[in-house]
């Protein structure tokens, strides 16, 4: 079974780029929270994403 959402490190070995700039890009603005990526726990005091990989792929193909 295929998991939509993964941490970050798995994403970025996904996407074919580094977990430094998968975080860069998000930063950037280039992917949306909710729709790209959300927080792993809410309420941390310092958030872990994940990431849907295939909807991060269709914004970097274009």
């Amino acid at each position: 079974m295929k998991k939509d959402w993964l941490d970050t490190d798995l994403a970025a070995e996904q996407l074919g780029i580094s977990p430094r700039q998968l975080r860069e890009l998000r930063k950037q603005g280039v992917f949306k929270a909710g729709k790209h990526y959300r927080k792993k726990n809410p309420l941390a005091a310092r958030p872990a994403y994940i990431w849907h990989v295939e909807k991060c792929l269709k914004i970097l193909e274009n």
